[in-house]
């Protein structure tokens, strides 16, 4: 029985990060003779790295800061609310989780004390992103030279690398025995630096079918037909799309508040959500409205009506939109996904999900295939 390990982020408090993270853990358990379980390693130094650099930003940028009061105020009042929903993740982490053994604060931590894997797997979310940086721990350094080494679905959040991370880059992956990306243009990129096949997957929340997530969700005390709004950026022109599409559907708004944006008293805000909430919110909204990619994913799984939002300024298809443009693409739903706001009448008709499932099925065969050369494959 070959024994995997996953390295990816978890410890972090944010649905999409822990939902991908159990999801490609469960995913592999369930695929024949191997014993998975993720790498329990919390990034310490991106933790206080981020800290590190919040000081110094203020610092350097105090007249922004001093136009940005509202933002920082706002966020400074709604703290301790925001906070409700951590023992929600902890506690799922603690429920659902496979974790390994040993416990890893630090990237040095894992060069000292490694564990033997047949098989070591970069797992999805954002893990080759340079705008979050790269961590050699995602890379699989600290991993037997001997064994097999694989991506599955790492985002790369951008569509141009620099010179300099091109040149990291194709030092890093020429390790790997198979690469494979969550976005189109990410593994044309990957597939440009390194001179390899990389295989386009899909996200691993896509790979469970919406009947298994069923089984884990917490459904809300709501009663009336509600619009959900789950944003992580700031722009207005999608608050003023609910806006007018509350009016028009007469449905109840309710907000899983991350912006402060949307930290208002006028709002409906969730904040005892944890992953298990998160996705019977979603379950059991009449309309979704989000800018997050996972948002996205478990509003098309779950078979849901919903609008998807561009959080940057600039093209659809490029930079971090990326994400949320390919997949709609993928899934023949682009028309679902909305750049600016006209006040007309924006209801449109419902999805189609019988086209829809067919895509989905088609993609989550080409995925397994990968999975399954992968964890097929002998020792080196």
């Amino acid at each position: 029985m070959k024994k995997i390990g996953i390295i990816t982020y978890f410890h972090f408090y944010n649905y999409g990060t822990v939902l991908q993270a159990f999801a490609l853990e469960s995913l592999i358990s369930k695929m024949g003779s191997t014993v998975c379980e993720l790498i329990n390693y919390e990034f310490q130094e991106i933790k206080e790295e981020s800290k590190i650099q919040i000081v110094k930003t203020r610092l350097k940028r105090l007249l922004y800061y001093l136009f940005n009061l509202k933002r920082i105020i706002t966020t400074y009042t709604y703290r301790k609310e925001m906070n409700r929903r951590i023992p929600f993740f902890e506690q799922f982490i603690k429920s659902y989780f496979r974790l390994s053994s040993n416990k890893y604060l630090y990237y040095t931590d894992l060069l000292k004390n490694p564990l033997h894997y047949d098989i070591y797997f970069t797992g999805s979310d954002q893990t080759w992103s340079p705008k979050i940086g790269f961590n050699p721990a995602l890379f699989l350094n600290f991993a037997d030279k001997q064994s097999i080494k694989a991506a599955y679905a790492p985002s790369v959040g951008v569509t141009s690398f620099t010179e300099t991370e091109e040149i990291y880059l194709k030092e890093q992956l020429s390790k790997y025995d198979y690469l494979s990306c969550r976005e189109t243009i990410g593994a044309n990129l990957l597939s440009g630096i390194t001179g390899k096949n990389v295989q386009v997957v899909l996200d691993p929340t896509l790979m469970i079918t919406k009947e298994e997530w069923r089984k884990l969700t917490v459904k809300p005390k709501i009663k009336n037909p509600y619009i959900l709004c789950y944003f992580l950026g700031h722009r207005q022109y999608y608050r003023n799309f609910v806006n007018k599409l509350a009016i028009q559907t007469g449905y109840d708004t309710y907000f899983i508040p991350v912006s402060y944006v949307d930290c208002k008293k006028t709002n409906s805000l969730l904040f005892d959500v944890g992953p298990a909430e998160f996705i019977g919110l979603i379950d059991q909204a009449a309309i979704v409205c989000t800018d997050s990619f996972h948002g996205l994913c478990f509003s098309i799984n779950l078979n849901k009506e919903f609008y998807a939002f561009v959080k940057h300024e600039g093209a659809v298809d490029g930079g971090d939109n990326s994400r949320i443009y390919d997949l709609l693409n993928r899934m023949d739903l682009l028309l679902r996904l909305k750049s600016d706001f006209r006040e007309t009448d924006i209801r449109m008709d419902p999805i189609d999900y019988i086209h829809v499932s067919k895509l989905l099925e088609k993609e989550r065969k080409i995925s397994k295939d990968f999975l399954h050369k992968v964890l097929n494959e002998t020792d080196k």
